[in-house]
């Protein structure tokens, strides 16, 4: 295991397709934490016997450096679907399913000063949305960054899994290359 440091490409979009975020300013952060809830007995007082996991909820945060109208509307949740285009409309999303908002966000470590071409280097997560809570600050001496947090959740992905046949399994994230065989 060796000692590391760097910046990541963050890539978003449909699965296949993702395009580049840009750069970013303040790093990125992925947070994967479970929920848990402890088993006792009255045999053994307070201490937990036990502990169940109850959920995991992963998030990924990033400060985008470049701000224009087209990472804006995936931050919003536009509707606007038609890139480089020139406005995005701020609409009451009420009652809109983040997950039905989902897509692929792919995290690519850098190696040697470029983003890494092995998916060894890579974080996938299936089904992610920019969950808004967008601060945009203007003033003469702080640059302005877009703060998002993706929301993460389960989808289905057909892969190898390090097998020989394609295997589904529900996933909120993986690590490396999924596709290999081993």
């Amino acid at each position: 295991m060796a000692l590391e440091l760097g910046p990541c490409q963050v890539l978003f979009g449909a699965s296949g397709s993702e395009t580049d975020l840009g750069k970013t300013n303040g790093g990125v952060t992925v947070r994967i934490s479970d929920d848990t809830v402890d088993l006792t007995s009255d045999q053994y007082g307070s201490s937990p016997e036990d502990t169940i996991i109850t959920g995991t909820t992963v998030e990924v945060e990033c400060q985008l450096a470049e701000i224009d109208l087209d990472t804006l509307n995936e931050a919003l949740q536009g509707q606007n679907d038609t890139p480089n285009s020139s406005f995005v409309a701020g609409e009451n999303k009420v009652g809109t399913s983040l997950k039905g908002l989902g897509k692929s966000l792919i995290l690519k470590k850098y190696v040697n000063g470029q983003p890494s071409p092995d998916a060894k280097d890579w974080i996938t997560f299936p089904a992610a949305a920019a969950s808004s809570n967008v601060e945009l600050s203007f003033d003469g001496s702080n640059q302005r960054v877009l703060g998002l947090t993706f929301k993460c959740f389960p989808k289905l992905v057909s892969a190898n899994w390090g097998t020989a046949a394609a295997i589904d399994k529900t996933v909120t994230y993986y690590f490396g290359d999924e596709t290999v065989i081993v």
